[in-house]
């Protein structure tokens, strides 16, 4: 993973130089956005495409009606489905491959901030997190000195449950608000994985860092304000042009 945090390492050392005032949140904030910026062509394209695939959803259903026990054939009738309306099925995982490697990147600048940004760098945030430490949930059993430490990290794990709890809630919204449209379409399997990945955020908040929950915090207020743009801006213009048209 080395080789990937390299480069990034980089950037974050020139954002903590030159555009951060020497504030090592303030880098982490900043990158953060500069990688939703660099994600969000990707992502718009992820979201029309999912938007033209429920808008398929009768058709699909359709589909699986009369292939239902030929899954060669429904696999050929969807393929050409797609084919039909230029949809590629994979272009939506793309966005979420590459925050990946971006995220295990970002631990391993975290994990060693001193190599990547220097022995004299400032790893606490407003005067009173220390970004470079992992936040501990048994703060009750921890001495004074420790306490004072750990306390207010328990902020970050709780802000990334949160800020990931209203991001799913989001997406479950829109995708509630097209089944309604289609009362036919079959349940959606990953609906429970994403009621589940909010939990699964906040233990991982007390696995790591708290400048990695800060990162994830900060990404999930940012996606959220970006779907809000892309549902009410870049796709409502896009109908508008359509209808227009």
């Amino acid at each position: 993973m080395g080789f990937i945090a390299k480069p990034f390492g980089i950037l974050i050392k020139y954002i903590y130089e030159y555009l951060a005032f020497d504030s090592y949140g303030l880098a982490i904030i900043l990158f953060t956005i500069f990688a939703r910026l660099l994600l969000f062509p990707l992502n718009l394209s992820q979201q029309r495409t999912m938007d033209k695939q429920q808008a398929l959803m009768p058709e699909i259903e359709a589909l699986k009606q009369k292939y239902g026990n030929d899954q060669n054939r429904l696999q050929q009738e969807q393929q050409k489905l797609y084919t039909k309306y230029n949809i590629n099925p994979l272009a939506g995982c793309l966005p979420m491959l590459l925050q990946f490697p971006i995220l295990m990147a970002l631990y391993e600048i975290i994990r060693d901030v001193e190599k990547y940004i220097g022995a004299d760098v400032n790893k606490i945030f407003l005067g009173i997190f220390d970004l470079s430490v992992t936040p501990e949930w048994k703060v009750w059993t921890l001495d004074k000195a420790d306490y004072k430490l750990y306390l207010p990290l328990l902020l970050f794990p709780i802000l990334a449950f949160a800020t990931t709890y209203l991001s799913q809630m989001l997406s479950m919204k829109k995708a509630k608000t097209k089944k309604d449209e289609n009362k036919d379409a079959a349940p959606n399997p990953m609906n429970g994985m994403m009621k589940v990945m909010p939990f699964m955020t906040l233990i991982f908040g007390f696995m790591v860092p708290a400048g990695l929950a800060l990162y994830w915090a900060v990404g999930n207020v940012l996606s959220i304000l970006q779907t809000y743009l892309i549902r009410n801006v870049f796709t409502k213009k896009k109908e508008g042009s359509v209808k227009n048209a």
